[in-house]
This record gives structure tokens, C-alpha cells and sequence, in this order.
């Protein structure tokens, strides 16, 4: 419900016939205030800030009036007259930032150190959260606990040593008295307030015993007041060696000049999908979200613009989400015109000779993925398929199983991974499994080197290797198969969708069938829209003999009872993790404090081996780590670079410091670490004592505490943090999008709407040529990252 329609149904109420609300009802005119500031003429605002102190007859008359006013008012967003505009061609909008020519070299070396390379990506660099600094409220009328612009006039001044924040200015108003503190431990500064003198200052307004006040807050020249100010996504690492309120500044500016070429974009969404969900046009959307303003959409509220709940926002919005699903679904499309390998009647055959060679019983989610499986391949047509599964559940063996039954047809599978540990690990599941059946089994990484490497390029070429296993070196143009029938991409967030496509293309002749899989559990409604172009099998049963991992949650107060804990495992000789947080602000300073925990451990247990692991290591000393944690090691200390495919069966604790800086699935990740085998796992999260007070993660740390079920965590996520968190910072990213963000409730629902659209659209024109503006976007924003050449 709008802040409008609230105010209708208030209105409503309160002048009822018999008014007994109105009589009964407290600060009316202050909620009033804050509901309709945008949208009321001043003078109206000035009656409703005096409005409890009137007599119940004016009061009466005063609500009626304004009733009368919104009900006759027409809040549809204006108009912004660019349909007159003369509109370009829609290429002058790729243009490169360096061919700018309404940039100077300046502030296209601005643009290039974010990242932005053409017009298009600038103009789309929409700001990712707004600052209302208009002049539309009063200390009286103003809500506590959020950021206002007042106009004051200075009251007294002073400093109080001993206090928190010694230095104070009294301010008021027509309508109240406000307090600015600071914690300037310097009393000069206060020599700028002089009494008397008025002044606009904003900042996030408090309260405390009925004295309302400002900590720190801004005091701003008359041009600086009566905006809505944007702010950017200001990166870390943009090589601008300023602070980020000028890197903010810079930004504006560049954007006041770009935006006023927008009037002269043409639009190049299908019209039927504008007027369908009644969207303003591109460029009219691209306008007011660098500039928003009340007057272009009366309905303007601080709170919708930074919900994105705005018809412009939404539209853009909707608009990458459609573009998505139609890259996606004509990737699939293409995908499936090839021709596959399609192997004999034996197929079968083979993979049930693989199972009775195994030491185990595979389960029925196991049985009943490799039957989806195979029923594609034997289709003739390549399998997309992406495999889900939670951590332990046996995905690995049921890529064996496939992998194979390829060697016993006389061809050969790749096995891709994103880390050299995972490569590692993968080659001796392998090899342990399949080279006592006849296949033979390598591996290729950065770290296989001279003659090693050149035997495996060899022997891959003349298809003497079955099974290749490896990281991003498979796509190296040296590694080339004789026949290669069957890709496995691992955790496959961490590759691009093109690069996916590089190792499909060593097929030679024939597309391979491509097993795609991922840990991170994900609800298969949400799935199916994200990866569009892939089937979807789930193994959602584990392994017979694993017990369900113990989860507890610790404060710091409590660590001694963690250390009692991890000495118990240790003496029974099982392995220990120790996970540490990275913190994106200061890696540095975060490795130094990893070594720093590293010495309290020894100290701890002087007795046992302590070893170290983060992601700043050389890969050949990570390996040289894991393998002496695996024969004689006892504690590891570690950053999220074990979150994935480290596999150490006697590791029974998880210990995780700081959980609640971790999202849940990849908490659940860390969690999976531990629990491989018949043993008995523990998992411990540690977090500060002042996390009490942080309802929210207590409750999303209780999530793990209550569930060993990655799916049930994937919902919980879902409902507590939206699937930003539940996919990790990779997959977010992956998918590329510049405004659309899934962590909104409102953008998951416009991806399901966005999915039937593109469906919809493709099946009446299957190359887009009825919309080739349409086309020409779709290409830019997808074409490289999933090759659509095939529509150029």
C-alpha cells in the first residue's frame, strides 16, 4: 500500500460521520504529515503541523478539505515530452567512453576506473540508493529514526567535557527544539555557529527521553538542499585515488552531462510489452532514475525509490530480466538444433557393471538421476542438464557412473573444476574407482608441468586418456580429444557461460553432453528460471551411514567451551577446521589477523600440528598444506578457500568464527566439510556476544542449528535474505545484471513473469527480426557471454 492510499483509508476513517476516531485519535497531524509532504501544497503542510492543538470543528473542516484535494488529484507519472525529441540511431548509444566527445579526458578516466567502457553501460550505472534532501518537513513533523534536511535556526551552543559527544548546538524551529552533538574533542570548531544565523543541516534524527537530536550531521549550502541526491555503487578498487564522497561528486557530474542525451534514445521494447505493464519508455526511465523528481512523478516517496519500487526503476528491472530469459532460452535453442553423440544399446550395460563395482549402494535420488541422465544421451540430442545436490550426496559418483560407460563406447569426458585442491581431489575419486575398471584417468592443472603436461596433451589427442580432469587449463587451445562425448563443469557459478562453451566446442563434429553441477541448493522454482537453458535433476537423499551434524551456536564469552569441544575430537584423533571470515574492506589486515589467531591455536595445543590456508598462498603450498593436514595434521586454520570440494573423512569439527558475517548457504557449505564419513561431526558458531542484540542473525544462525537440509536452508534463506545470499557473491554475479537484483521480492516475481514473456515472444518470432533494435540490445548485453551469434 502507497503512502497515498494509507492517507485515503485514514482519511476515511477519520471523517466518518460520527467522528469518534477523530475525537479519540493522537498526533493525526504529524502521520498525516509524513504520509502526504510530497504531495500537499505547503500550505495545507504548515495547518497539519499545528493540527492537535485546533478545535475538533477545524479540525473537521481541514480533513475534509484535504480529502476533496487527493481525491481530485492526478498522481499518474508525468509525462516527460521526449517523444518529441529527435531520436538516434540506437548505435550512437554503444559508443565507446573514450569517443565521447561531451566527456573530457578527465572524466572518462573517471567512467573507464569503474569499469564502464560505452555510453550504454554509463547510462545503465543506475544510482543504488537516494538521499531526500528537500525541505519537506520540520523537527516537529519529522519521523525519528530517519534522515531528514531541516531548516533551523541556531538557539545556544556549548561543550560538555566528560560527555559522550562534549560538543552540542541547539537548534529549533517553528514547531520544536533539536540538538546537534558531535565528538569533536576540540571546542573551536564551534565557532561556525553563530547564534542567531540560520541554517539547513541533515542527518539521521534520534530521540532520547523526548530531546531529539543529530549525531555528526551535515550542514548544507541552499544548492546542496532541496535534492533527491543519488549515490553509486563506489568500488573498492576503482584506481581513484579520492575519497568516495568525491568519487560520488565526480560521478554526478559526468551523469548530469550523459543523461541529457537519453531524450534522444529510441525505444526498442516491443510496445505490447510496455503498454501490457503500463512502463514508461526507456528513455523517460533512464531520465529519472539519474534524476528523480516530484514533479515528473507526483507518487515520488524516498522509501519507494530506494525499495526500486518505481515504475522506472521497475521497468528496468523487468527489462534485464526478460533479456536474460530470451539469451537464455535462445542459447537453448541453439544448443539442441546440434547433434550428439549417441551411444549403443550396451550404454546400460555399462553403467550397471559400474555399480556392482562400487563398495557401496548407491540411493534411489542417486538410481533416479542417472536414469534422467542417460534417457537424454540416448535421445541423440546433447544433454543440458544441471545436477543439484546438497553437500556429500553423491553427485561426484553419479559423473562417474556417465563418465564411465563414455570410456566403454571408446570415448572421453572432461571433468572441469573451478580450484586446483577440488582438480586434485576429483582425479584420485577417480582414479581410486575407475582405473581398477580399465579407464584411464588424468589430471591437468596450472601446476602440471614440462613433460607431464606434454604427455597429457598427447595422450588426450589420441583419446589414450578417457577421463580428463582439470581447471580452467582444459580450455587451453593445446588440450585436444580424439572424441569427446560428455563435459562435467562443477560448481558451475564459478565459470562464465562462455567458457562453458569453449570446452563444448572440442568436440569436433559433434556437440558433448554437458553435466552441470552446483552444492548450493537452490528452490527448484527459483532454478528453473535462472538457468532457463538447463534441465534440472536433484539428488536430495545422502548416502546411507552419515550421521546428521551436530550445529551449535557459541558467543565469544563462551570459546572456552569450544576449545573443551575441539580437544575431546583431537584425542580421539580426528581432524579440526577453523574458518575465518575475509573481510572485503581489508584483506591484508585479515590475513594478519589469521596469523595472529594462527599462534593462539599452537599455544592452545602446543601438543598437535596447526596448520594454515588462505587464498593469498601459491596453489603448489595450498596443495603441499592439504596433503600434510590429511597425513598427520590435526587443527586447520582456514579462509572460506575450503567452502568448497575439500574432502577429508576423519574431520569431525567445523569450528566458524564470526558465522553470522557468512550467509546461510554458505555456512551450510563450511558445514559440509565435515560429516563425510561414519563419524560423528560437530559443527560450532562462534560470534561476538554483542550479536544478542541482532535479531535477525540469531535467527538465520538458529536456521543451521535446527537443519542438516541444504533445500530447507535454500528456503529459509529465501524468506529471511532473498536469494542474493542464498547464491553467494559468485553466482549473483554471474548472472550480470546492472538494476534487476534478486535479493527483491518484487524482481524474483518479475523473473517468473519475464520467463513466460520470453516464451511467449520467441515462439512467434524465434530470430527477433520483427524487433531489431530489440535484437541489437540483446546482443550487446549477451552476445560474447553466451555467444548468440547464431541470431547476429
Amino acid at each position: 500500500m502507497t503512502k497515498v492510499e494509507k492517507a485515503k483509508k485514514l482519511l476515511q476513517e477519520l471523517t466518518d460521520k460520527n467522528f469518534l476516531l477523530l475525537k479519540r485519535s493522537k498526533n493525526v497531524g504529524i502521520y498525516l504529515f509524513s504520509l502526504l509532504k510530497d504531495i500537499l501544497p505547503q500550505d495545507y503542510l504548515e495547518l497539519l503541523k499545528g493540527f492537535d492543538g485546533y478545535s475538533l470543528e477545524k479540525k473537521k473542516a481541514l480533513l475534509m478539505t484535504i480529502r476533496s484535494f487527493i481525491e481530485a488529484a492526478d498522481f499518474s507519472p508525468r509525462t516527460f515530452s521526449f517523444e518529441h525529441e529527435k531520436k538516434l540511431p540506437l548505435e550512437k548509444f554503444f559508443k565507446k567512453v573514450e569517443d565521447l566527445k561531451v566527456l573530457d579526458q578527465k572524466e572518462k578516466k573517471v567512467l573507464l576506473a569503474f569499469g564502464i567502457q560505452d555510453m550504454q553501460s554509463a547510462l545503465w550505472y543506475v544510482p543504488v540508493r537516494y538521499e531526500d534532501r528537500r525541505l519537506n518537513t520540520s523537527i516537529g513533523t519529522a519521523i525519528v529514526g530517519q534522515k531528514v534536511a531541516l531548516k533551523v535556526r541556531v538557539v545556544d551552543k556549548g561543550y560538555q567535557q566528560d560527555e559522550k559527544y562534549p560538543a552540542f548546538v541547539k537548534v529549533a524551529d517553528s514547531t520544536g527544539v533539536l540538538y546537534l552533538r558531535y565528538k569533536y574533542k576540540n571546542p573551536r570548531f564551534l565557532a561556525r555557529f553563530v547564534v542567531g544565523k540560520e541554517m539547513i543541516v541533515y542527518g539521521k534524527l534520534l530521540e532520547y527521553k523526548g530531546e531529539k537530536y543529530m549525531v555528526h550531521p551535515e550542514v548544507l549550502s541552499q544548492e546542496e538542499a532541496g535534492l533527491i541526491l543519488p549515490f553509486y555503487y563506489i568500488r573498492t578498487k576503482s584506481g581513484l585515488k579520492l575519497p568516495a564522497k568525491q568519487k560520488h561528486k565526480k560521478l554526478r557530474a559526468i551523469m548530469e552531462k550523459l543523461v541529457e542525451y537519453v531524450k534522444h534514445m529510441p525505444e526498442y521494447m516491443p510496445q505490447e510489452w510496455l503498454k501490457s505493464n503500463n512502463y514508461p519508455s526507456i528513455a523517460e526511465c533512464l531520465y529519472f532514475v539519474h534524476k528523480p523528481s516530484h514533479e515528473l512523478y507526483p507518487l515520488l516517496t524516498i522509501e519507494d525509490l530506494n525499495a526500486f519500487l518505481t515504475p522506472y526503476q521497475r521497468r528496468l528491472s523487468h527489462e534485464e530480466l526478460l533479456l536474460y530469459q530470451l539469451a537464455l532460452r535462445l542459447r537453448r535453442l541453439e544448443a539442441v538444433s546440434h547433434n550428439a553423440v549417441k551411444p549403443s544399446e550396451d550404454f546400460l550395460k555399462h553403467i550397471e557393471n559400474f555399480k556392482k563395482s562400487l563398495p557401496f549402494k548407491l540411493t534411489q535420488a542417486q538410481e533416479r538421476v542417472i536414469e534422467e541422465i542417460v534417457k537424454d544421451i540416448l535421445s541423440g540430442k546433447p544433454m543440458q542438464r544441471l545436477l543439484q545436490g546438497d553437500v556429500g550426496s553423491g553427485k561426484t559418483v553419479v559423473s562417474m557412473a556417465i563418465a564411465y560407460a563414455f570410456a566403454m563406447e571408446g570415448y572421453q569426458s572432461a571433468i572441469m573444476v573451478p580450484t586446483e585442491i577440488l582438480a586434485r581431489q576429483h582425479f584420485e575419486n577417480f582414479q581410486k574407482l575407475l582405473a581398477p575398471l580399465g579407464v584411464n584417468v588424468a589430471l591437468l592443472t596450472s601446476s602440471v608441468k614440462g613433460a607431464e603436461r606434454q604427455s597429457v596433451y598427447k595422450h588426450t589427442k589420441e583419446g589414450n586418456i578417457h577421463v580428463l580432469v582439470g581447471t580452467h587449463a582444459l580450455l587451453e587451445e593445446d588440450v585436444e580429444f580424439k572424441k569427446l562425448a560428455f563435459v562435467v563443469i562443477d560448481e558451475q557459478h564459478r565459470f562464465g557461460v562462455l567458457q562453458r562453451k569453449l570446452l563444448l566446442e572440442k568436440g569436433k563434429g559433434y556437440y558433448p553432453h554437458s553435466l552441470v553441477m552446483s552444492a548450493t541448493p537452490i528452490p527448484r522454482t527459483l532454478a528453473l528460471s535462472l538457468y532457463g537453458d538447463l534441465d534440472i535433476s536433484v539428488i536430495d537423499q545422502m548416502p546411507e551411514g552419515r550421521k546428521p551434524i551436530i550445529t551449535m551456536l557459541f558467543f565469544e564469552s563462551q570459546f572456552d567451551r569450544v576449545v573443551e569441544k575441539v580437544r575431546q575430537e583431537v584425542q580421539k584423533g580426528h581432524k579440526v577446521y577453523v574458518v575465518y571470515p575475509v573481510i572485503e574492506e581489508s584483506e591484508k589486515l585479515q590475513l594478519k589477523a589469521l596469523m595472529t589467531e594462527h599462534e593462539k591455536w599452537k599455544k592452545l595445543f602446543p601438543d598437535k600440528e596447526v596448520h594454515i590456508l588462505h587464498g593469498k598462498m601459491k596453489e603448489e603450498d595450498k596443495r603441499k598444506v592439504m596433503e600434510a593436514f590429511k597425513e598427520r595434521g590435526h587443527i586447520l586454520l582456514s579462509t572460506t578457500v575450503i567452502e568448497v570440494g575439500i574432502d577429508v573423512p576423519d574431520a569431525t569439527v567445523m569450528v566458524i568464527e564470526s558465522a553470522h558475517r557468512f550467509g546461510l548457504s554458505q555456512l551450510h557449505q563450511l558445514r559440509g566439510r565435515v560429516g563425510r564419513s561414519h563419524l560423528q561431526s560437530y559443527c560450532y558458531l562462534v560470534v561476538p556476544d554483542e550479536v544478542k542484540q541482532d535479531e535477525d542473525a540469531i535467527n538465520r544462525l538458529k536456521v543451521m542449528v535446527r537443519t542438516n537440509d541444504g533445500f530447507k536452508i535454500a528456503e529459509e534463506d529465501l524468506k529471511l535474505r532473498g536469494p542474493g545470499d542464498l547464491l553467494g557473491a559468485a553466482q549473483s554475479g554471474y548472472f550480470g545484471f546492472w538494476v534487476a537484483n534478486l535479493t527483491r521480492l518484487d524482481d524474483l516475481i518479475l523473473l517468473e513473469k519475464a520467463k513466460k514473456e520470453a516464451e511467449e515472444i520467441l515462439s512467434k518470432d524465434p530470430k527477433l527480426e520483427s524487433y531489431p533494435d530489440l535484437k541489437k540490445v540483446l546482443l550487446y548485453r549477451y552476445g560474447d557471454r553466451m555467444d548468440l551469434s547464431h541470431i547476429a
